[in-house]
Order: C-alpha cells, then structure tokens, then sequence
C-alpha cells in the first residue's frame, strides 16, 4: 500500500493523532515506519496488544516509569569512540533504563492479564549496575556530585575554601575603597574571568592592582586588586583541575555504556514499539474502538461501523457523525453505491478502506464487537479531481489512468475502492467503460466498492451476479440525506429536491422536472416505491426481532423461576423430612417412656394413666397432620405470581416485605423503612401468617436477622448478574466480612468482554471500607476474579 492511497483514505491523519499519545519521539517515528503487512504472521498478536493496553487504560492504571527519553542521538553519539556523554545525556540514559526495568518488571507480574504485552517486555534488557553508576555520578539537576570522585571532592571543597577567602577580601578592599570615596560602583564584578572592583577614573591608581576593563562612558575603571592576584589564579587554577577531573569521569561512565551499546539499542527498539502500541491503545479509548472479528475469506460484516477522522473532528465541533452499517457475503464482490450528492457516497466507501487500512496496520477500529473484517493483502482506491497540465491530463483522462493503474496491480486479497467511476464523460459511453471495468474486476477476484450515478450501471449491478446495488437513503421531507446504508436497493440522484433544498425557483424546477425523460422519471417512482416497502419491511423485521428477544427473555425468566422453585420444593422436602424424623424420634421416646413408667407401676396400676397418655399422644399428632395438610392445600391453590401488595420473602437476606412494583425480572420490596430493588429470583411469595411468624422469629422487626449476617464463603460468585445487581450484591458481602471481621476475600466476575469487571472496579474505588483490590494471579483465578483488603 503506498502512500498516495493512504493519503487519499486519510489515514495519514490517524497516524498524526494517535502519535501525539506517544511518549517520546522513538514512538512516533516509530508509528509512522508500520506499513500494512509488516505483521504477515503476527496481526492478531499486535491487535491483541493494543487491545490489552486499551483495557490498561480502561482500568485507571498508569504507566511504571515518569518518562521515556529519546536516546538515540546518544547511542549515535558513543559510536565515536572520542566522544563522552554529558550529565544531562548520561540521565537520559539511566531514564531509559529504569523505563525498561520497570515496564518489564510491571507486565511480567500481571501478566495472566497482558499475555501478549508481556510477550513483548520480557524481551527488554534488564540491568541494574549501570543505573547505579550513573545516579551516583550525576544528581537530578544534572551535575556531576561531589562524591564522584576523591580527586573530585578535594578539588571543591578547595575551590569553596578559596571562594570564601577571596570573597571576604574582596569585601575589605570594597569597605576600604568606599570609605576613602574611590568606589563609583557598589559592588563585586567580574570581568574576563577575574574579580574586580569598579573605581572612579582619576582614583585608578589609589588600589595598587591591573585595569581589566573601562565602562562605555569611561567614568569607570575595573581593577583587580594585585592583593587577590595571586588567590584569583589559585582559583583559576583548580577550576581548570575540575573540569578536567570531571571530563575524566563522563569519559570513564561513557566507556562503561559504549560495552552496552547493542543492548540499548536493544531495549531503543522495544520501547519504540511499545510506545507506538500504547499510542495507538490511548487513540482506541479515544474514538471507543475495539478488536472484530478477522477472517482469512472474503466477508465484510461493519456494524455501526464510524470513519475515525470525522469522529475526531466532528467531536471536537460537536457534530453527529453517524455510522455505517454494510454487509457483503462471501459471493457479493462487487458494491455499487448510488444516491444522492453529499449523501455520504464517498463517506461510506472511504469508511470500508479506512478500516481494513487501520486494521493492516495494527489499529482499532471504531465499530461493534460483531463485526468482521477479511484480511487484505492490500488496498487500491482511485479517487479524487487529479487534472494535470504538465501531462496534458483532463480528469477524466487522470481517472482513467488511475483505473489502468489498479486493474494492472490488483490481485484476488485487494480491497478496490473507485469513486464515481467513469462519469466524467459521455454517459453512454461512460457506462460501457464502467461495465467493462467491474467486469475485469470480477476476474480478478477482488473485493471492490464502487460509487456511480449512472442509471445503465444501476440495472447492469442488479443483473449480473456478483455485483449488487447499493443506496444512501435521502429523507424526501426534509430534503436532506439520512446517511443509512441500504444493501440491494439502487438510489436515485434526487437532482430536483438538491434543487428545492437550495433554493431554486419552483418554475425552473418543474421545468426542469418536464425535461426529464419520462422513462427514467418511472424509474425513480419505481425505486421510491421499492424503498417504501423496505422500510416497511425493515421496520417489521425490527419488530419481530425486538419480540423475538422479548419472548427470550421471558422464556430465560420462565425457566429459572422454574429452576428456583424446583430447588425450593427440595429444600422443603429436605426439611419436613428432618423435621419428620424429628417428630418421629420424639414420638419414640415418649413412647418408650410411656411403655417404662408402665412396667414400672405396681400390677394393674399403670395401664390406664399409660392408655391416656397414648390417646393424647394420637390426638396431637392427627392435629398436626391437619394443619400441615391444610397450609398444603393452600400452598397449592395459591397464585405464585407476584403483585404490588404481595407479602414475600427476599431470599438473599431473610426479610419479608411488601411488594411495590414489578417490572420483567426486576422487582422493588417495601421492607419496613426502606425499599429494596432486587431480581424476582430472589424472592418468595408467603402467607400473612408466615410473614408474621418470620417478624415473630426476627424479634418483631421484619429486618435482617441474624442468619444474614452469616458468612457462608470468603467467595463472592457474580457470575451472570449485571452490574447493578453485581454492585448490590457486593455491598451485602462487604458488610458480612466486615462483621465477621474477615479482611480478605475475592469477587469471582468472570473474563467475558470485562464489563462486569469495570462496573465492579468503579464500585470497588469509591467504597470506603474497601483498603486496596486487584485481579487475581494465574493460581487464583486470573483476570476472572479480583481479591479486595478490607
């Protein structure tokens, strides 16, 4: 793909505005040296990395390291073996470094969470001795410490010794100069070097010393006193000595990096790369791009599919950009786009090119997760009014050549995009080239969007197998384009309404409309008419489609309402039976007790009282048979759905309540003073007197009991609950881990598109009881759950 394509689908703009999330300039040349095909191999491997930094971001985290220095002016730089590295150049070398020990460190830890990240980092060169050094060389603001070297610190500690003497004498001289009136400045200079007094002219030669320099005006005259000449030189003297010992260690700490060079350079290159993924990971959060599906055929699915660069200007003017929805099927090869003009024609099939082109290159794209992208081998577009004098090339004739230049190239894995093909011309003939083009384009095999106004290619694209028409809806009442795409529907140019909608008088108008063949005038009614009952039909397959989703979830509700009541009869029936066996022991002993005091009493004296007992025994029993046989009776004639004043039970926390609302699988429970919103799974419709008897067992309060403050696991599955339920249930397991004084546990959410674990995330920032919480390692689960400190 070379770069006049790229700048005619504009993707040279994506490249410009992802590079500014670079963080140095290594990214950034870096982003704009990728060229489609660079990962014949390893496409879904690079997406895959930059889908893992896109959900880095997404996550709130930040980058291990501050900065990321361009180094490779300095790598250049010790290529010469006579050249050393200066404190601010030796910093960025010791930057770079530390970005790279960091940044594998960082990815290696968690990388159950970027696999294909840490695929990447855990190439980097990881070294610890040469950081040291340099820190211990040169300090933050650049300058080589004291403690570089001894030679270093002697040097200093001298010079600050010298400074401070030749400061104090310089000050004596001043006080004396000032008090004889010689001075005509009233402070210390310094001039070529040397520490000087500024004296009056005709007072020269009252400070014995050497003139260094007169003022403009001549009224003044520098002198450095002879008695600080010999201490200025001292000074002089060991400046030099560190600057030469300072030399000496920037030359030694260069000869140390020069032994690495190939390492860093090592570590340039990843870096680099990684820098131009994260850009391109910041630039996905940007315009809400994600990873389709790729695949090695020839389908095109794009669902709300947008072009990235009118998604980035129009937000920043806060105009709608709207999508594009197309389909083309294994078969459909080539699509011809008609409609109106500025009716997102062109829009439309530089939206496709930009696509594939950002994907070839490692890019998201800005559409839904249910798209599928074919993998181009490459992408051919003639487009745009190309005149030419120097060539003596009309624009038809630029079209032409551009046509030639692609039918030459193209082979079965190009995407072909032409833009109003061959309609520079005479119409009849126009056409009969733009047959023979698609024609051509057909042999080839290649995937091809083409846009037209010629009527003739219309009924040709809805004739020949292959090729299919393609329309820009136009809204007729409010003479504006709706800018949807409708598959096999032709569009007609709608010449008279751009008319209306400019502003032409009426007459010229309807004369214009008098001109108009009538044949083609039949034609456009024809199209008007089908698109009437596509739209009839579009609107009710949404119909359809919207009950078909209802009918789904009403069955999904169904069946768990009937899995949960399944396992509420269990659990009934396990508990008459132990209550059974309850009674049934209980009956037993009083039996055997009966049967003892019996044989016990003297002959003939415990029968009765012992038949009286039996008898009482029998009668209390046969009551109970007939209270359970009755509230049996009930339970079965009862209607188990549930209505606003029904009185159930919240089965996750023991409360009984009043219901207010229900509404599908939701539904809001009065329970004493507060409401609580919960999912019809969770409840269970009881009796008045059950209810009684719960509040009767709660201490009278009807509210959460003891057993709901049990906690059965430090396990929390969310599994299949969305994110306001997930959120709900959370906040109940926190309050049972904190009375049980448990301070850690883990959140099982799954993997899935990580939506639940986000909305989990968010929640988890902003609770207060909660000290810190991350995804769990491979051991534990992975990025499938997340283990919080209370």
């Amino acid at each position: 793909m070379d770069a006049v394509t790229k700048q005619r689908l504009e993707f040279d703009r994506i490249v410009d505005c992802a590079s500014q999330g670079c963080l140095s300039d290594m990214g950034r040349d870096h982003l704009a040296e990728v060229s489609a095909g660079v990962f014949p191999d390893g496409l879904q491997v690079e997406l895959q990395r930059v889908l893992e930094l896109k959900n880095f971001l997404l996550e709130g985290h930040a980058l291990p390291f501050p900065v990321l220095p361009d180094t490779r002016e300095m790598v250049k730089k010790l290529e010469t073996i006579d050249n050393y590295l200066e404190p601010r150049e030796l910093l960025d070398i010791h930057d770079l470094l530390k970005a790279s020990s960091l940044l594998r460190t960082f990815m290696f830890r968690n990388r159950t969470v970027y696999p294909a990240v840490n695929d990447l980092t855990v190439r980097l060169w990881l070294e610890k001795s040469l950081q040291f050094e340099i820190k211990r060389i040169v300090d933050d603001q650049a300058r080589v410490v004291d403690t570089a070297s001894d030679a270093l610190q002697m040097i200093r500690r001298e010079l600050a010794d010298g400074r401070e003497q030749l400061r104090r004498k310089m000050e004596r001289l001043m006080r004396r100069c000032r008090e004889n009136g010689w001075l005509m400045e009233e402070t210390v200079a310094m001039k070529n070097g040397r520490l000087v007094l500024g004296l009056k002219a005709e007072c020269k030669y009252k400070l014995p010393g050497y003139v260094q320099d007169y003022s403009q005006t001549g009224q003044t005259v520098f002198i450095e006193p002879a008695e600080v000449l010999e201490l200025n030189n001292r000074l002089q003297d060991l400046e030099l000595g560190e600057r030469r010992e300072v030399e000496r260690i920037l030359r030694e700490m260069s000869g140390r990096i020069r032994e690495e060079l190939e390492n860093i350079r090592h570590n340039q290159m990843l870096l680099g790369e990684f820098d131009a993924l994260y850009a391109r990971a910041r630039f996905a959060v940007d315009t809400s791009s994600v990873l389709p599906a790729l695949e090695q055929g020839r389908r095109l699915k794009i669902v709300r599919g947008y072009h990235p660069w009118l998604l980035v200007t129009h937000r920043r003017r806060g105009e709608t950009v709207y999508p594009l929805d197309l389909e083309l099927d294994e078969h459909e090869q080539v699509l011809v786009i008609s409609g109106p003009n500025a009716g997102g024609k062109s829009v439309a099939m530089k939206s496709v090119g930009l696509l594939c082109c950002m994907l070839l290159h490692g890019y998201l794209v800005p559409c839904h997760e249910s798209s599928v992208f074919p993998l181009f081998d490459d992408i051919a577009i003639g487009i745009g009014d190309e005149q030419s004098i120097e060539n003596d090339l009309s624009t038809f004739s630029s079209h032409l050549k551009q046509i030639r230049m692609i039918l030459e190239s193209a082979t079965p894995g190009t995407l072909v995009l032409i833009d109003e093909l061959c309609s520079g011309t005479d119409v009849e003939e126009g056409s009969a080239i733009a047959r023979a083009v698609i024609e051509q384009l057909l042999e080839l095999g290649v995937k091809a969007v083409v846009t037209t106004h010629l009527g003739e290619l219309k009924a040709y694209a809805h004739a020949r197998e292959g090729v299919l028409n393609g329309a820009m809806e136009f809204d007729r009442a409010s003479l504006s384009p709706s800018f949807r795409f409708l598959k096999g529907l032709p569009g007609n140019s709608f010449a008279f309404a751009m008319m209306q909608r400019l502003g032409f008088d009426e007459r010229v108008v309807r004369r214009a409309d008098g001109f108009l063949n009538r044949e083609v005038a039949g034609l456009d009614m024809m199209l008007d008419d089908l698109k009437g009952v596509m739209d009839e039909n579009r609107s009710l397959r949404e119909q359809l489609e919207k009950e078909r989703l209802d009918l789904g979830r009403r069955k999904r509700l169904l069946e768990q309402r009937e899995m949960a009541l399944r396992e509420r009869q269990q659990q009934t029936k396990r508990t008459v039976a132990r209550e059974v066996q309850k009674e049934v022991e209980h009956a037993k002993r009083e039996i055997r007790d009966i049967l003892r005091e019996a044989k016990e009493a003297p002959a003939g004296e415990g029968v009765e009282p012992a038949r009286r007992k039996l008898q009482a025994l029998r009668k209390k029993n046969e009551k109970a048979e007939r209270e359970i046989s009755r509230d049996s009776s009930q339970r079965d004639d009862e209607d188990m759905r549930l209505r606003p004043g029904d009185t159930v039970r919240v089965m996750t926390t023991n409360t009984t309540g009043e219901v207010v609302s229900v509404d599908g699988d939701d539904i809001a429970v009065q329970c004493g003073t507060f409401r609580l919103s919960t999912s019809v799974r969770n409840v269970e419709k009881i009796s008045r007197r059950k209810q009684k008897k719960l509040e009767k067992q709660d201490g009278g309060t009807g509210g959460w009991n003891a057993q709901a403050s049990m906690l059965e696991s430090d396990r929390l599955d969310l599994r299949g609950l969305n994110g306001d339920e997930a959120v709900v249930e959370i906040e109940r397991f926190i309050d049972k881990l904190r009375l049980n004084r448990i301070s850690s546990a883990t959140i099982i959410h799954g993997k899935g598109t990580g939506a639940l674990r986000m909305r989990i995330t968010e929640y988890l920032k902003k609770n207060r009881h909660v000290r810190s919480f991350r995804l769990g390692d491979w051991s534990e689960g992975g990025a499938g759950v997340t283990v919080i400190e209370l």
